[in-house]
């Protein structure tokens, strides 16, 4: 009751950006912003009046540059969560696993999810929604051949996805098929990366994959760093 969500697509990175809040207390959060979208948040914020208290990020971007200083121009006082891994030089708040958040009468709860990044985290809302950021996509996982990714961590992220209860809703940070949700008991039907028997054929498979690094990564890196500060 009174719960706010919305999920927004960036075209140009296929990156989902998620705000959700409490339409009582007109409080709201900002889940992975892009830059190039920032007139769009601000118009959203400023139509329905709501307050941002967080700006998050699911970890440090390689595809795109985070709005987060632009929007902290507009709302001093919002508060940038991201993980206790996370090597950040800007002021944030640093998040662990388990931690919980209140965002008007609704709760989140930080799920540490490493193995794309070192420092992924997951967005467990109310028990019910899980922003997966670039650990579990829709029928797939995040990558890990860079920014300290582990194969190790990241199937026993995926895994540990797999464990939550099969109705609880899967938002990916990215979709390159125009899907938009899943669900825990899909992805255990359908996933790829979910179906390999065991860490040897996981390894197997993602080490397969040969993707070429993201387009923007030289610049994307150090400026989300510095909360997406462009030299």
């Amino acid at each position: 009751m009174g719960f706010i969500f919305k999920q927004l697509k960036d075209e140009l990175s296929s990156t989902y950006t998620y705000i959700f809040g409490d339409s009582k207390t007109s409080e709201v959060a900002i889940v992975d912003s892009v830059l190039e979208n920032v007139e769009i948040y601000l118009s959203l914020l400023k139509s329905h009046d709501w307050n941002l208290k967080y700006l998050i990020e699911t970890h440090t971007h390689a595809d795109h540059v985070t709005a987060i200083m632009n929007l902290k121009k507009h709302y001093p006082f919002s508060e940038v969560l991201l993980s206790k891994n996370s090597e950040a030089k800007y002021k944030v708040t640093r998040v662990k696993d388990k931690e919980i958040k209140l965002i008007g009468q609704h709760q989140f709860q930080i799920f540490e999810t490493p193995g794309h990044t070192n420092d992924c985290i997951s967005i467990f809302i109310d028990g019910s929604r899980l922003l997966t950021g670039d650990c579990l996509f829709i029928g797939s996982c995040g990558r890990t051949d860079f920014q300290f990714g582990n194969n190790k961590d990241m199937y026993e992220s995926i895994n540990r996805i797999a464990n939550l209860n099969s109705d609880v809703l899967i938002y990916p940070g990215h979709d390159y098929n125009n899907r938009f949700v899943s669900t825990v008991q899909e992805e255990k039907i359908n996933n790829k990366m979910l179906k390999l028997k065991n860490f040897e054929d996981f390894e197997r498979e993602i080490k397969s994959w040969n993707l070429p690094p993201p387009k923007k990564i030289k610049e994307a890196v150090p400026a989300n760093l510095m909360g997406g500060v462009l030299d």
